[in-house]
């Protein structure tokens, strides 16, 4: 591996990292950090995700004027300097404050990490390397949140610092990625605020559609498994680590998976995340859980790739970043929008339990899928004619 490619798919660490790693500490900071409830803690995830999409939709527009490794770098400081900083607080308002800055820096540098893969980039290589950026954020959603427990139970304020990990990724980055000026092909797009097309839109849905659904699984699992005296609270960083291996395993063989189903692979992992929540929901007991788990979080794995790569098939490289600026928004507009919906939901159906809300979860993506098989076998059946 070259490195490039590997200073390349370092910021891909970052991906999940930006969510993922407070999240296995809110039962820690609940004890430790004043105001800390379960509903300010969830919005510690809203409130990130929130500014992470307007930075990264602000990134789409400012690439045609910085140069992205200019754009990479500020990025990168703002997430250390956010992440590690919710490490100095001593209220919850000063946290979410550290936690819009982590979300800016978020929103710079993610739409960068597929940005970089598309101009240096070509066929083939694209959908792997993409492959192996998802490798890569799955990896590190497995170990960094782990490493970040371990940290917190020593001192809450040390679970923090993996955030730092940033650092060594800004020295990597401006020293192995090289200075390319990518040629417009055209002036029309410059007129645009963000470049927008019909497989960037639907790209860009899906992904939002997808995680307003799945979240609930993350925010909900470790409390599911105490509710349910499955075992200690703790053993869902342990599932969600199995999971993350089967995520991972599917992230690396995305190109290969790819070449022979093509875009079924959206009605096979839609149909993979109902049954995974419709498992953890009508058999409550551990070997349950882990299944389903692992049945959401692995598809997931060919899910991930698949949205950055049907925004970047067709979209002219000058666009790239604006792009998948649309489609990471997509992501974390869904992770914002999402408690606000199962609030919604629980209120309209009358859902007052964990269970309940992941048995909705699993219809709304079996109903998806159902959709999709019909979408794509209306369009084989055009195309054969």
């Amino acid at each position: 591996m070259s490195k490039t490619k590997f200073a390349i798919l370092s910021i891909s660490i970052l991906t999940i990292l930006l969510n993922g790693a407070i999240g296995q500490l809110f039962s820690i900071l609940s004890d430790q950090l004043p105001g800390a409830t379960p509903e300010a803690l969830k919005l510690t995830l809203s409130i990130s995700s929130i500014f992470c999409v307007i930075s990264s939709l602000l990134t789409g527009y400012l690439d045609r004027y910085l140069p992205k490794k200019t754009l990479l770098a500020a990025g990168l400081i703002l997430f250390a300097v956010g992440g590690m900083g919710g490490g100095l607080v001593n209220s919850m308002n000063a946290l979410l404050v550290t936690r819009a800055v982590i979300g800016i820096g978020a929103g710079i540098c993610l739409p960068l990490a597929t940005a970089f893969i598309a101009d240096f980039y070509e066929g083939e290589e694209v959908k792997e390397t993409i492959g192996y950026s998802l490798f890569v954020a799955s990896f590190s959603n497995m170990v960094f949140p782990l490493i970040g427990t371990w940290l917190a139970e020593l001192n809450w304020r040390l679970g923090f610092l993996i955030y730092g990990i940033s650092l060594p990724i800004l020295v990597l980055t401006m020293f192995w990625i090289p200075n390319v000026s990518i040629k417009k092909k055209s002036t029309s797009h410059r007129k645009q605020l963000f470049y927008f097309s019909t497989p960037v839109f639907w790209a860009a849905f899906l992904y939002f559609f997808s995680m307003v659904i799945f979240v609930s699984l993350p925010n909900n699992v470790s409390v599911f498994i105490q509710q349910e005296s499955l075992g200690r609270p703790s053993i869902a960083a342990w599932i969600n680590a199995l999971s993350v291996v089967v995520s991972m395993f599917f992230s690396l063989k995305f190109a290969t998976i790819y070449r022979r189903i093509e875009m079924w692979i959206l009605p096979i992992g839609l149909v993979s995340l109902g049954l995974g929540f419709v498992l953890i929901s009508r058999f409550p007991q551990l070997w349950a859980v882990t299944l389903g788990h692992v049945l959401i979080l692995g598809l997931l794995g060919l899910l991930h790739p698949l949205f950055p790569y049907m925004a970047t098939r067709d979209t002219p490289r000058e666009s790239s970043t604006s792009a998948l600026a649309m489609v990471s928004s997509g992501f974390r507009m869904g992770t914002f929008v999402s408690p606000f919906f199962f609030m919604a939901a629980n209120t309209l159906t009358g859902i007052t339990t964990i269970r309940g809300e992941f048995m909705l979860s699993g219809l709304i993506f079996g109903a998806a899928a159902l959709i999709a098989v019909i979408v794509f076998a209306r369009k084989k059946r055009a195309v054969s004619v």
